[in-house]
């Protein structure tokens, strides 16, 4: 038998919270350190890749110098990065301060023989989650226009309740629309997200369900009020495989700051 063709090579970073100027924490973590830790760690562990997703909360309340900040630390990796907002992100402002370029938002990309869909779940004023119509329409006309592609949902907010009290205030509340949706079009192999700042696995009949720890600091699992996790900054990788199999881990690096 011929030997399977090399996978294409995914890294999913995520909850950067970067400001607009270096130094800022959140809830006492150093948001450049971590950022800086994970690009340095994901090079020695899981490169090349051939391109990567940032999957929300890319800065934090901050504004177009955030973005270009944020530009300057993955463009030197020279793999496309593809970004969509997240709750604390400024969708208009990313748009257009990442419109082109390595580092860009883009709703859909064709890669081999996957498609990723990179839909907006924020809600203006909110920290809730929801997929309006337009990202909705935009979902089911483009899995229909490429059957033969499989694909990877990506978003910002988790589609389903986690177990997690005061984080579940926040999943996306049409979550069984997306799930709906998907169930007309058997190519989706996976949905990945991040807002969670922790690690998550499930599955949905064949479809991996998956969300991945922030950059920066990380949420104990289970609990009903937000509470600092001792486990340092993290990423998602994945090898996606011509039949559809999707093989992925969670790498959490080196303590970075004090």
């Amino acid at each position: 038998m011929p030997p399977n063709p090399a996978p294409l090579r995914v890294i999913q970073i995520t909850d950067m919270h970067l400001h607009d100027e270096p130094g800022a924490r959140l809830r006492g973590s150093p948001v450049d350190d971590g950022l800086q830790a994970v690009l340095q760690w994901l090079q020695q562990r899981h490169w090349p890749a051939d391109l990567m997703l940032a999957t929300g909360d890319l800065i934090h309340e901050a504004g177009e110098p955030a973005y270009r900040r944020l530009r300057g630390y993955l463009e030197p990796l020279g793999v496309p990065v593809y970004c969509l907002p997240g709750n604390h992100d400024m969708p208009g402002i990313l748009a257009a301060a990442l419109a082109d370029g390595l580092v860009r938002r883009q709703r859909h990309v064709l890669a081999g023989a996957w498609q990723f869909l990179l839909l907006d779940s924020t809600v203006p004023g909110s920290e809730a989650g929801h997929l309006d119509p337009t990202e909705l329409a935009f979902l089911a006309s483009t899995l229909a226009a490429y059957p033969d592609h499989h694909a990877m949902i990506c978003l910002h907010h988790q589609p389903l309740d986690i177990g997690s009290a005061w984080l579940d205030t926040m999943t996306v509340d049409n979550g069984a629309d997306l799930f709906a949706l998907m169930d007309q079009h058997p190519q989706v192999r996976a949905v990945v997200w991040g807002h969670i700042h922790q690690t998550f696995a499930s599955r949905r009949g064949g479809v991996k369900l998956l969300g991945t720890p922030a950059t920066c600091i990380q949420f104990r699992p289970g609990l009903a009020t937000p509470e600092p996790d001792d486990l340092p900054p993290g990423y998602r990788w994945f090898e996606l495989y011509e039949d559809g199999a999707v093989i992925t881990g969670v790498e959490h690096v080196a303590a970075a700051g004090s």
